[in-house]
């Protein structure tokens, strides 16, 4: 048994090391990348300049009218408070992980429910962004009460949140979509009968009735979002060249290896029946690896902030491994292949038809049409897949994970802090990050 305590405890223990991280952070650099702009902005929605909009910013205002509602009153619109959005989201976030894991583990505290809190809570790429001022972790913060008050069938206070989402990250809109569409597909097969009840004319207008009264917010929301989308012209808002919508799929082969990266827990035990697997059926596999290498072949895209950024992983990843040579790229084929297998199988195992097709849909649509390599696109879909999975999790495997988890994380801390790179049109030496 776990104590009553452990939680709280949990938090506690989180909230200090992350405030003794955060101001480190803050000592070593007050102007990461592209936060110039968030800060910038911040300030002046911070100040009440509700006017003001910086042109280079490309999403809705959200994290700038959320910092304006906390700190306006009380007038401490500096860098550091900016920044300390982050990390109190990022401690909110740790307790909502905790809640919405333990629907899923038998409504009690146990030792797996802590462990898994953790090594998600310090998941690296968003640990890092906990301690700097972009809208990725309280974009996350009001997914997970998205997802938290779907659960808890409070499909208008989840559709609140919702719209909250949209307004961090326009790209968020998928998540509203996955949740009414999956509780559509669910309570649609409710109804016993498939068949009969989409050609009967009758049963199939009390079915689109019932959705309508049951999933209203949410369709509202959607409906908003799509008038916005004919009106603009695109998702983008702001400087629309550098964030161009295109098919880009092997978006989803990146996923599939970095969700199997962080997920021990999951991916060590069903490992060896995953590659028997493989085996067994080779000459299926065969044919999956020559279509993924064919994607990789047509279908890869090189953003040019991919090459021209040093002060990314990326950049490194890409130029001394996959742009090196021509049949780079193709060598984690097989790898690709298995990682997908390994996805699909720890994800979708004992879950609602609703959620498969549509989890399947959102991530493809929140990936596949991403140019830009880039790891925080990753972040949602690997904690909606995790958080909302059903089953178990071995705690060995959790522990190597938690373990992976906490190093990946000093390593990276530990690089942004004594890792300079100079660029001629900053004063200040500029970090390597995510």
């Amino acid at each position: 048994m776990v104590s009553k305590f452990a939680p709280f405890s949990l938090f506690c223990v989180y909230s200090v090391i992350s405030f003794l991280v955060f101001n480190k952070v803050y000592e070593t650099t007050q102007l990461v990348i592209d936060e110039e702009f968030h800060l910038r902005q911040g300030v002046h929605y911070c100040q009440g300049r509700f006017q003001v909009w910086d042109p280079k910013i490309t999403t809705f205002p959200g994290l700038y009218l959320a910092s304006a509602v906390v700190l306006n009153q009380l007038q401490f619109c500096t860098v550091y408070s900016l920044r300390l959005i982050s990390l109190i989201a990022s401690i909110v976030n740790t307790v909502l992980m905790y809640k919405i894991r333990k629907n899923f583990i038998n409504q009690k505290t146990n030792p797996d429910l802590l462990l898994e809190t953790a090594s998600l809570s310090l998941l690296p790429p968003l640990y890092f962004f906990a301690h700097l001022y972009y809208t990725d972790v309280l974009s996350v913060t009001v997914v997970l009460l998205l997802l938290l008050a779907s659960e808890r069938r409070q499909h208008t206070l989840a559709a609140f949140w919702g719209l909250c989402a949209v307004l961090m990250r326009q790209t968020n809109i998928v998540w509203v979509g996955f949740v009414c569409g999956s509780r559509a597909i669910d309570l649609l097969l409710s109804r016993g009968n498939l068949q009969q009840t989409l050609l009967s004319p009758y049963r199939l207008k009390n079915l689109i009735a019932d959705v309508v009264d049951k999933f209203w917010a949410y369709i509202t929301v959607m409906a908003s979002f799509l008038a916005f989308l004919v009106l603009n012209g695109s998702i983008v808002i702001g400087d629309k060249t550098a964030h161009e919508a295109a098919i880009h799929l092997p978006q989803l082969f990146y996923f599939a290896m970095f969700f199997a990266m962080f997920s021990s827990s999951l991916v060590l035990p069903a490992l060896s029946t995953t590659l028997k697997t493989v085996l067994r059926w080779w000459h299926v596999t065969l044919i999956a690896c020559l279509l993924v290498g064919a994607i990789v072949h047509f279908n890869t895209i090189v953003h040019p902030y991919l090459l021209a950024d040093n002060r990314h992983y990326t950049f490194y990843l890409w130029n001394r491994f996959y742009g090196r040579w021509w049949y780079a790229r193709f060598l984690p084929v097989p790898l690709y292949v298995i990682a997908g297998l390994l996805v699909w199988k720890t994800s979708t195992q004992h879950q609602s038809s609703g959620f498969v097709i549509f989890s399947v849909a959102a991530v493809i649509a929140s990936l596949a049409l991403q140019k830009l390599l880039e790891v925080r696109y990753f972040l949602l879909p690997f904690l909606v897949l995790r958080l909302l999975r059903k089953g178990g999790v071995s705690r060995r495997a959790l522990v190597l994970e938690l373990v992976t988890n906490v190093a990946i994380n000093i390593v990276t801390i530990a690089v942004f802090l004594h890792k300079e790179i100079r660029w001629e049109n900053y004063e200040q030496p500029q970090r390597l990050m995510w």
